[in-house]
């Protein structure tokens, strides 16, 4: 008999690259989560199917991400990438052909990534959108949305800023899916309640969720523990393993923490297994992956060679270690409160494949075991909420988010604040401009498409996360400015649209090129909300 589910969300979300850069920051995003986490995972559902195994995964997929795999241009670059990365690991297996350990390595990598292109055209057909909407009619996964361009929500001082990005979100999932979406991933799973501010109410994010018809989301462990119980519904108080309403009606649902960091945790996590491939470690031509991570304190020229044997078999061990936490989880909560928890797992998607190359077929172990399982069923949270919606309690949260600190240091932090004055003035400048030309001619719709897509995309929480990890702080920085800079030259124009000389149509269509996404953008979501 089943005594609790496991709720595993992965989060799939790239930023806009399009035009903007390839390596090491730009196209390359994308391109390695497809070939290293999208595909694979695609294949391992693919496989469970075929072996009679159902799955009940949540998965976001971001607005922006959405548009970048339905786009033509960036399937062509991924083909391009992808026989390049091909090519590499031939030339390796003919490099390698005294030196045999090396060059079964290299065969390994071969064969996945050979995997890859054959399903990826045979299976998928290039629609990489399309076969997860078959999927989920299949009932293997719940695709849910998020912001537009993930936007980090809690900081737009105009509401404009927060319901374009939500209900772009929603219209974005129904272009690719056909049917309303019911989940929404908060972008960092940053939440902001009800405030006032400046003399003014500003209404809570899962009220703008509501609004939107979006049923439930996600915050971080510390954002449920410390609510407050407005209607008690059970006897359970704050506890993570249970699911919650605000007064809105939204449910909302909060990270298991001892499961969560098996796998994300730096110091015990499953990712740093010695035995597991060395991601930053790579051959001096090829570019490939030859070493396993061997020791956190092995300098690179001692590490030793990946053994997908003994990986593998690393594997197989975590994977029933993260069955046996589920069931403690489960059995606890079960004897504790006599009710049907839920263990909800929320992961970065990129994680598994790309960073933890191993972790796509630890998901798969992980998977089957499930399905093997008395106590344990995988479950969406839709089907959660429906089983379970009457008896969650009604609280209050304050503001948290997943990020280091548990608020909102990450995205307003002293070095990079001088982002939010430049994200919320162009919001109200956008405002006062629709407001000024209600009836635009087709010009000037033009010309307003393209600055929202600017203000969308300079708004997206990728850019300061950027900045403060330091990872890719120029490019960043580059990026940020260049949204910022296309958004106040089509402002220009949009003050006068009669002046045709302040952008001119070869200057406009340069943009448009190279900043395509939305195309069907509704522009009077940005317009002011009294």
């Amino acid at each position: 008999m089943t005594l609790g589910y496991f709720g595993l969300v992965l989060h799939a979300h790239i930023p806009y690259c399009k035009k903007s850069g390839v390596w090491p920051a730009g196209e390359i995003w994308l391109n390695e989560a497809l070939m290293e986490s999208y595909i694979p995972f695609l294949n391992v559902l693919r496989e469970l199917k075929e072996d009679g195994i159902k799955t009940a995964i949540t998965v976001n997929i971001t607005p922006i991400l959405a548009e970048q795999l339905a786009d033509e241009y960036m399937k062509q670059r991924f083909s391009e990438y992808l026989e390049d990365w091909i090519n590499r690991a031939k030339s390796d297996v003919k490099r390698f052909d005294n030196h045999q350990e090396r060059k079964k390595i290299a065969e390994f990598y071969l064969k996945n990534y050979e995997k890859v292109r054959h399903t990826y055209y045979h299976n998928y057909y290039s629609d990489i959108l399309g076969t997860f909407k078959w999927l989920q009619k299949e009932g293997m996964v719940e695709v849910i949305t998020s912001g537009a361009t993930h936007g980090f929500l809690p900081l737009m001082e105009s509401d404009s800023g927060v319901f374009s990005q939500i209900q772009i979100g929603v219209d974005t999932y129904k272009k690719y899916f056909n049917k309303d979406p019911v989940g929404f991933w908060l972008p960092e799973c940053a939440y902001r309640p009800k405030e006032l501010k400046d003399g003014t109410v500003r209404e809570s994010l899962d009220y703008w969720l509501n609004n939107s018809g979006l049923k439930y989301f996600f915050v971080d462990t510390h954002g449920i523990l410390n609510a407050e119980i407005l209607e008690k519904k059970n006897d359970i108080g704050l506890y993570i393993n249970f699911g919650y309403k605000l007064e809105s009606g939204v449910s909302v649902f909060g990270r298991n923490e001892n499961t969560g960091r098996q796998v994300w945790d730096a110091k015990i996590g499953y990712p740093g297994d010695p035995a597991y491939r060395e991601f930053h470690r790579k051959d001096y031509k090829s570019g490939l992956n030859y070493w396993r991570i061997t020791g956190k304190d092995v300098n690179y020229q001692n590490k030793f060679l990946y053994s997908p044997f003994d990986a593998n078999t690393t594997v197989q061990n975590q994977a029933n270690h993260f069955i046996a936490l589920l069931n403690q989880e489960i059995q606890l909560f079960c004897e504790n409160f006599n009710k049907k928890g839920i263990i909800l797992s929320p992961y970065d998607f990129e994680l598994y494949g790309h960073w933890w190359m191993e972790g796509i077929a630890w998901l798969k172990k992980v998977f089957e075991l499930t399905s093997e399982s008395e106590n344990i069923s995988m479950i969406t949270i839709s089907d959660y909420v429906l089983k379970f919606e009457a008896e969650f309690s009604i609280i209050k949260m304050g503001h948290s988010s997943w990020g280091e600190g548990g608020y909102y240091q990450v995205w307003k932090n002293k070095e990079h604040i001088w982002i939010w004055p430049y994200i919320n003035s162009s919001i109200i400048e956008f405002e006062k401009i629709l407001e000024a030309n209600p009836n635009p001619d087709e010009w000037g719709k033009r010309i307003f498409r393209q600055m929202a897509r600017e203000i969308l995309l300079m708004q997206g929480s990728d850019w300061p996360f950027l900045l403060y990890t330091k990872q890719a702080k120029d490019y960043a920085n580059q990026r940020f400015h260049n949204h910022h800079q296309r958004f106040n030259k089509l402002l220009w124009a949009a003050k006068d649209l009669k002046d045709k000389t302040r952008i001119s149509l070869q200057e406009l269509e340069a943009i448009e090129t190279i900043d395509t996404c939305f195309q069907d953008i509704n522009i009077n979501y940005f317009k002011k909300i009294h």
